[in-house]
């Protein structure tokens, strides 16, 4: 069975009444990367991952919306090779380190950092076939 992430944060606790509300509507969820960023939880590439079973993802999010997680459903990623929808978004090192260094920078003047041309020179990878595209 393949998992499909649905949220991400850096912070453990931010998923967990999610996962409640999710497991309590029948809907089986996994935490990934949950003991990684226990430990290095300062790093920003390091997130933990709500995951559900790939048919289960509309059920999810209609879920999100009623809880108001997420405002409207998002229009989801798909691998144009193999048509999945566990697409990762893949950066380099220069781009995590100007990542990193705008993320401590919004914090220490309590800003929301602008990350969009950062990130504009990165792709997506699906996690399925490995395939990289834009």
């Amino acid at each position: 069975m393949k998992y499909v992430t649905v949220k991400e944060s850096h912070y453990q606790n931010d998923l967990v009444v999610l996962k409640s509300k999710l497991e309590s509507e029948g809907i089986e969820c996994r935490l990934k990367n949950e003991l990684t960023t226990q430990i290095i939880n300062h790093i920003p590439s390091f997130m933990v991952e709500l995951q559900v079973p790939e048919n289960d993802v509309e059920q999810a999010r209609n879920i999100m919306v009623e809880a108001g997680e997420i405002d409207t459903p998002v229009t989801l990623v798909k691998c144009p090779k193999c048509n999945s929808q566990d697409v990762g978004l893949k950066m380099d090192v220069v781009t995590h380190i100007q990542l990193f260094f705008k993320t401590i920078g919004g914090a220490l003047t309590l800003k929301t950092p602008d990350v969009g041309n950062i990130l504009k020179n990165s792709s997506y990878k699906c996690k399925n076939c490995g395939e990289e595209f834009q």
